[in-house]
């Protein structure tokens, strides 16, 4: 899978999965749509350095720990750009940001098999 098939995927995943938790959980913020669009971005601006830090990772750590220490780095940079761009509360941010990566992850892992 290239980079550009992997962003496009993430970002397809994660946008409808945080507007879905912030229309559900109606968490006061700027709205459902810019907690996704957050996300959009989110997965926009972290992409390239999570794809180039596993490049650089893999060959040197083993894959489960390099990946799960990169997929946290990620929630926690995501959550922070969706607390700030959506006004929405720090940790329901990374609550989101946790979710919509897990999905995207899951389906990224489910793809590669």
């Amino acid at each position: 899978m290239t980079e550009t098939i992997a962003l496009l995927i993430s970002a397809v995943i994660k946008a409808p999965v945080a507007w879905l938790i912030a229309r559900v959980t109606r968490w006061p913020c700027r709205g459902a749509l810019h907690v996704a669009l957050a996300a959009g971005v989110a997965t926009a601006i972290t992409h390239p350095q999570l794809w180039a830090a596993a490049l650089w990772a893999y060959p040197r750590f083993a894959y489960w720990p390099a990946i799960l220490t990169l997929e946290g780095l990620v929630v926690l940079a995501e959550g922070a750009l969706i607390a700030w761009m959506a006004d929405l509360r720090i940790d329901r941010a990374m609550l989101v940001s946790f979710i919509a990566n897990s999905a995207s992850f899951l389906t990224g892992f489910w793809l590669m098999d």
